[in-house]
């Protein structure tokens, strides 16, 4: 799987339908990824931004954490599954972000030394040297990325874009921060996957930031940049006072900074736009039937087993597969009723709706897929 593959959501993450719902049921399925997302323990803000159009911007912080310790246990528990280990574990956040979490590096570092495929994604405002020096490691596995949110082409744009006051400088920390990665792992010959993400607003979609974000992100190092606009985060369902384009203006933003990208379609760093909702004709907030738990499950920074990283904070808790600060992650992974597995999950339907729990474009995909597949037998 290419790195370009990964960031457009070409990602093939079962074989069939049909052989997946087989493991469900026979209780044999493994994930093909985990997602852990830890909150940070001190203090009452578990991210570093307060992002307009995060998507769990409606979280709310009730202290609940993992201590240190059981997360490292859990992360050794995903490497010594009854019918396989999970091979691929993503470090992020919802309503949070990794690096914000005092003990990063010793969650990332046991994954290495596992031999696990590791993702990481970030806004990357701080990172320690020693996770710098992890990242170029020898025991780095292929396929292995950082992916970088930046949406932004200056200090001006990337104030905006996230809700900073004007005089913030941040943006320029956040590019030699990048540099730092790419320069070690060039140094020490080591192939890690860095990509950026620049969500376009209706604050930084001037051609001049655009053209002047990819130039610095070039010069920083990346493999890739992706354009994309971002989807209504959950408690928000219009556009109006957002800086979130709406289908008109994405329409409008596209066909204005199409032409810029398009002048880089050569070179080596991949930069791309995609408009993925219109691409796959996606207009719900969400995609039934979801199967995200037995794909890609998430650890919410509260310590609780999700179903996905969209549904990955406190407002989810019923719809939790189990508290893993006393439950071990094999045990509240397979928690289901297999004998009667399709109405087990229409109930675990009503609870998504019920939550406003959304989407994210990698689970409209794969959902859209087993819809089709799986005709009426939801």
């Amino acid at each position: 799987m290419s790195l370009l593959d990964q960031i457009t959501y070409k990602t093939k993450y079962f074989k069939s339908s049909e052989e997946l719902i087989e493991k469900i049921i026979n209780k044999t399925v493994v994930p093909y990824q985990l997602e852990v997302q830890p909150g940070r323990i001190k203090g009452k803000k578990i991210c570093w931004m307060p992002c307009s159009y995060c998507y769990g911007g409606s979280s709310e912080n009730d202290g609940q954490r993992l201590d240190p310790e059981r997360y490292l246990d859990i992360i050794d528990q995903t490497n010594n599954g009854p019918n396989g280990n999970i091979t691929k574990i993503i470090y992020a956040g919802y309503a949070t972000d990794p690096l914000n979490y005092e003990h990063i590096d010793d969650l990332i570092e046991k994954s290495i030394n596992f031999g696990q495929v590791i993702g990481i994604h970030s806004k990357l405002i701080k990172i320690s040297d020693n996770l710098v020096n992890l990242l170029s490691s020898n025991k780095i596995v292929d396929t292995s990325y950082l992916t970088v949110s930046v949406d932004g082409g200056d200090d001006k744009s990337y104030n905006m874009a996230h809700s900073l006051t004007p005089n913030v400088k941040v943006y320029n920390r956040v590019i030699e921060n990048i540099k730092k990665i790419t320069s070690n792992s060039k140094n020490n010959s080591i192939k890690l996957d860095v990509s950026s993400n620049y969500l376009v607003t209706n604050v930084n979609c001037s051609k001049d930031e655009v053209s002047k974000g990819i130039d610095n992100l070039i010069e920083a190092g990346v493999d890739s940049i992706r354009f994309s606009f971002p989807q209504l985060p959950r408690g928000i369902d219009k556009h109006e006072g957002t800086i979130i384009p709406n289908r008109e203006q994405v329409k409008k933003i596209y066909a204005d900074i199409k032409p810029v990208i398009d002048q880089y379609k050569d070179g080596k760093t991949k930069v791309i736009l995609i408009d993925y909702d219109a691409d796959k004709q996606i207009n719900e907030v969400r995609t039934l039937p979801c199967f995200s738990r037995f794909i890609y499950p998430a650890i919410s920074y509260d310590g609780y087993l999700s179903n996905c990283s969209q549904s990955a904070a406190t407002h989810f808790k019923d719809m939790s597969l189990g508290n893993l600060q006393n439950t071990n992650f094999w045990d509240a992974f397979y928690d289901y009723d297999e004998k009667d597995i399709f109405n087990f999950m229409k109930k675990e339907f009503e609870k998504m709706i019920k939550n406003d729990c959304r989407c994210d474009r990698k689970e409209h995909t794969v959902n859209q897929i087993l819809k089709e597949d799986l005709g009426d037998r939801f």
